[in-house]
């Protein structure tokens, strides 16, 4: 041998999303989605007002605390 040493062996590089996008193929891609149901335009709205009160509660407790 010459005396040098053995060069180690590098691991494969960490996968990287950002550099290998999705594929854009009909197969792979999102397509158009369902439409969207009554019952869910149903459930946004009701979402929306649990928010409003969920909002309304906690600015209320901030001001009970004194943190308004």
């Amino acid at each position: 041998m010459t005396g040098e040493d053995p060069v180690p062996a590098q691991e494969p590089p960490e996968f990287n999303p950002l550099r290998y996008p999705p594929c854009a193929c009909p197969r792979h891609s999102p397509g158009p989605g369902p439409e969207p149901d009554k019952n869910d335009a149903e459930d946004s709205a009701l979402l929306r007002e649990l928010r409003i009160r969920m909002n309304e509660e906690n600015r209320l407790r901030r001001w009970a605390r004194g943190q308004s």
